[in-house]
């Protein structure tokens, strides 16, 4: 889809950029591009809509050579979502998403039907939203109008420079799921640029590290962080690379889907017998209508209570279960955190769909050490045993 062939920028001052690329992005694709400030990462994605022209070399788009395509036309089929966002702040946000529709001069149904359905795509309820001005939005809903403005036209590539680098760091992780998201769905070619490795292994199907200018490793996360090619490498996506390795291994890839549990309304005689038919030392309690969680029993406080009610721990989902959504390394940290062996799954409901224990944790970690290149192994202790 994007073919960079011997690419290379030197500006007027003599400074080179960006020296004898060459690198390929496949249709469908989310290419990372990071490396320290200075490495020509922004300097070769802007040579793709041609904001910068490349000193010598080819970047082939679809297999046609961008140098031959007319400005204005390239841009208009590239989407360009950058950290600054860049609103019109006297347009209102559907005028802001409807910019280049109108200048390919779409019909007005068309464009007030694709403005509706962009909202809606990045979480922005259309009837409250598409009148207001950006400085009437958060910085989070201003880059989803961002983000919806550079989708506007149904381009098959997209260009993001730190597109989620200007908001605070809860905000940032909602925006990269909400795009990861949208990209499962329309999937366009991505060239994204960020200075942040775990948002490059989180964002990225592919990731190209650069070093003054120069590509250094192109691969993807999993074999980035399994083989770094140097040492300039390994010091750049840090020590802890086999833990951020588990950051992309699905939650759901690994759990129990069929954990041991009771409904709230059961008697600890029931309980009992689920202690004993599956060998545990704890049972989730779930409500018997929707099987949200409500907490878990242990078979200490069994011995005590008087009903299930009065034994069982009851605690917030939110803190007390990870989303089926989240990864191994979000499940290791929550056991870290609160001291559980067995940690339960659920989905944005707060119903069980399974469980993640320590042993299986520890098992994934030690394989991942062993097949890398360099494996960091990671030992993890005992934690206490009134724990779920």
């Amino acid at each position: 889809m994007i073919e960079f062939k011997n690419v290379s920028k030197q500006f007027p001052a003599g400074f080179r950029a960006v020296e004898n690329l060459n690198l390929t992005v496949r249709r469908g694709e989310l290419c990372v591009l990071i490396g320290p400030s200075g490495c020509g990462k922004t300097t070769t994605m802007r040579m793709v809509n041609r904001l910068i022209a490349p000193s010598s070399g080819h970047i082939l788009i679809e297999g046609v050579d961008n140098a031959t395509l007319a400005e204005e036309d390239l841009r208009r089929k590239i989407g360009y979502a950058i950290q600054q966002i860049g609103l019109f702040p006297h347009m209102t946000v559907a005028e802001n998403i409807a910019v280049v529709p109108k200048l390919l001069h779409w019909e007005e149904d068309r464009i007030r039907h694709r403005v509706d359905e962009l909202l809606a795509l990045v979480g922005l309820d259309p009837e409250l939203y598409r009148n207001q001005y950006p400085r009437q939005l958060s910085g989070g809903q201003q880059q989803r109008v961002g983000v919806a403005r550079a989708l506007g036209a149904d381009p098959p590539i997209m260009l993001m420079d730190e597109p989620f680098g200007a908001v605070d760091p809860i905000t940032r992780a909602t925006l990269q799921d909400e795009f990861l998201q949208i990209q499962s769905t329309v999937g366009k070619t991505i060239i994204f640029v960020t200075h942040d490795i775990d948002e490059a292994i989180r964002m990225g199907d592919r990731i190209a590290v650069m070093r003054d200018g120069k590509l250094v490793q192109y691969e993807t996360p999993d074999n980035l962080l399994a083989a770094p090619v140097d040492r300039f490498v390994r010091d750049f996506v840090g020590a802890d690379r086999q833990l951020k390795r588990l950051g992309l291994i699905p939650v759901s890839d690994v759990m129990n889907t069929d954990p041991p549990r009771v409904f709230i309304t059961d008697t600890l005689e029931a309980a009992t017998e689920q202690f004993t038919r599956h060998n545990v030392k704890s049972v989730f309690v779930v409500d018997k209508r929707d099987h949200v969680l409500r907490g878990w029993l242990d078979r200490e406080q069994m011995r005590t209570g008087r009903s299930l009610i009065d034994a069982m721990h009851e605690g917030n989902v939110h803190d007390i279960a990870v989303r089926e959504t989240a990864s191994v390394r979000d499940a290791l940290s929550v056991m870290v955190t609160r001291s559980f062996r067995v940690t339960p799954v659920v989905d944005k409901q707060g119903r069980l769909k399974g469980s993640i224990t320590l042993n299986a944790l520890q098992e994934i970690i030690q394989s991942r050490a062993a097949d890398a290149t360099n494996g960091d192994g990671v030992e993890l202790g005992t934690t206490a045993e009134s724990r779920p």
